[in-house]
């Protein structure tokens, strides 16, 4: 069974690495949302996973993904 959601943090790079069940998430929910966190982080896919990159060291990068599941799942609802 895919998982639903996924946080990975890549401490080096300060980012955090997140995979979808694209069963699950539309992109165009995925896609809003990466707008709407433009102020926090820079987004980018790459191999099918989305990398978030904090804006500024207070943002933790771990932190940020799963808010930005969060924040996913408040879009899925409204």
């Amino acid at each position: 069974m895919e998982k639903m959601k996924r946080v990975e943090v890549d401490k080096k790079n300060n980012t955090a690495v997140l995979t979808f069940n694209k069963h699950f998430y539309p992109e165009e929910i995925v896609e809003r949302a990466i707008l709407d966190f433009r102020d926090a982080c820079d987004a980018s896919f790459q191999s099918g996973k989305l990398i978030l990159k904090p804006k500024g060291s207070e943002i933790n990068a771990g932190i940020l993904g799963y808010e930005f599941y969060n924040y996913l799942l408040a879009l899925l609802k409204s």
